[in-house]
């Protein structure tokens, strides 16, 4: 996961919406995606589409209430297939809810390819942690206000979200620092805590991104 980090240095260097265009179709042409989407529902029912796909499918696909409504509910990432059963769904779509600033929901969308589906949870954990870092690039942008996160973390907290950070579950993470699950999960609760986030990958995202821990 080296690459990790540019990604969202590139993000935090980005100054406007337009530029986001570009950075979807890199990463596209990058991972040899079939695309890379970013779907937002707004608070005044407004919604927003950045993306490097069109066609009535997925345009039909994107505006049916199911894909908004597994946003709502659910933090972790899940294939198309497995979330919209009741619709046409956009074949071998890798979808990553995500919650923020200023809108009410928002999805990365990801087509990979048939070899790719195999991947699919590393693939999902790997953009679970970028898509949090882009959520808030939008929100820089459409707030026009940079916010900078003022946090410290302790040593143990470092220690448990670097590893988290590298995939490790919190029981694993105790038997490498051993101590117990219980603490890891205590520590990786302060972190969210501390980082204002929603969830761990949304923690690593911004410690990663602010220099605390280091991938």
């Amino acid at each position: 996961m080296s690459q990790l980090e540019p990604l969202v240095n590139e993000l935090r260097a980005m100054t406007s919406l337009d530029e986001l265009p570009d950075f979807f179709m890199n990463i596209q042409q990058q991972y040899n995606y079939e695309y890379c989407s970013l779907v937002l529902w707004r608070a005044d029912s407004r919604k927003d589409v950045i993306s490097t796909k069109t066609s009535d499918e997925f345009e039909s696909a994107i505006s049916h209430v199911a894909l908004r409504q597994f946003c709502q509910k659910r933090y972790t990432p899940a294939l198309c297939t497995e979330l919209m059963q009741e619709v046409v769904p956009i074949p071998d779509a890798l979808v990553v809810p995500l919650r923020g600033h200023g809108v009410e929901v928002a999805a990365l969308i990801i087509g990979l390819q048939p070899e790719q589906l195999t991947m699919a949870q590393q693939i999902a954990w790997y953009w679970s942690i970028v898509a949090n870092y882009l959520f808030e690039a939008i929100h820089r942008f459409t707030s026009r206000n940079s916010i900078e996160d003022a946090f410290s973390l302790t040593c143990r907290e470092q220690a448990c979200l670097n590893w988290a950070a590298k995939g490790k579950t919190s029981w694993e993470i105790s038997q490498i620092l051993s101590i117990s699950e219980r603490t890891v999960n205590f520590h990786l609760g302060n972190c969210i805590r501390k980082t204002n986030s929603s969830n761990r990958q949304q923690a690593i995202s911004k410690c990663v991104a602010g220099g605390h821990i280091h991938i």
